[in-house]
């Protein structure tokens, strides 16, 4: 059903989004005022659409249909394993922070990998992420979040850092060179659910088997929502389908270059 609250419904109103569909509304008026009954009908089509996308479930449930695979159903059960994989992307540096970075939509890979590490799933925790230029000094993603695991007591046994890992393909090199030096076996990889795919098949790729564990799941939190349905279309929405593209394009890309099977 469609929420009707006032209050939230103001505040969805104000999206970017909402803003430009009812611009769209009034453009495909004012072509039916003026008798432009083809232009009117194309505008309202495109009007439709934007509704049908940004205000309905449709995006969360596509992007739950890439997610739902790597659902963990027994966190109790999983076994231990020689090292958790943490893939970056989940944070960036900010100097005005008190922890010296800002967690990003993806930081939920942060939170599970320790949470692995506490449950005494692993004893060595692996992580990946680009490289940042501070002050003149380039430091790993990494490193970043390794301060702050410091700081907060977070996080028994060993910690490595994968280096110069712009790409989830430069994070497979690199933790299949670590595995070899290391002579690690059973690996848990930890990334956003929606990611995962295309993750899991980079590194079988490559050589290093490993146990998916998804989080961030944005499609199964908007599937799960009571109230699904919105009046105003939601920038959010179309961030869901942003990163369903951007993955069903990475995936033929990755192919592409022979990256996966």
């Amino acid at each position: 059903m469609i929420d009707l609250n006032l209050s939230k419904r103001l505040g969805e109103a104000l999206d970017p989004l909402a803003v430009i569909w009812v611009l769209l509304l009034c453009i495909a008026w004012r072509f039916r005022k003026l008798k432009e009954h083809k232009t009117s009908a194309l505008v309202f089509l495109l009007w439709t659409l934007v509704w049908c996308m940004g205000a309905t479930p449709l995006s969360g449930w596509l992007l739950a249909k890439l997610e739902r695979p790597y659902m963990v159903d027994d966190w109790e059960a999983l076994p231990k394993a020689d090292a958790v994989i943490c893939l970056g992307g989940g944070l960036f540096p900010h100097s005005g922070e008190a922890l010296g970075i800002t967690a990003s939509d993806a930081f939920d890979r942060y939170l599970t990998a320790f949470d692995l590490m506490e449950s005494g799933k692993a004893d060595n925790l692996v992580f990946g992420g680009s490289d940042y230029e501070i002050n003149g000094t380039i430091t790993a993603e990494g490193q970043l979040l390794d301060e702050w695991r410091k700081r907060w007591g977070m996080v028994k046994g060993e910690v490595h850092f994968l280096d110069n890992s712009y790409t989830t393909r430069d994070e497979a090199v690199r933790v299949r060179e670590l595995v070899k030096n290391k002579s690690w076996e059973t690996l848990y990889l930890v990334t956003s659910a929606w990611h995962m795919k295309r993750a899991e098949a980079v590194f079988r790729k490559h050589g290093v088997d490993v146990q998916p564990v998804g989080c961030d799941f944005k499609g199964y939190a908007t599937t799960a929502k009571k109230r699904r349905w919105k009046l105003f279309p939601q920038s959010g929405n179309f961030q869901k389908l942003y990163e369903l593209a951007h993955e069903v394009v990475g995936y033929q890309y990755y192919r592409w270059r022979g990256w996966i099977e």
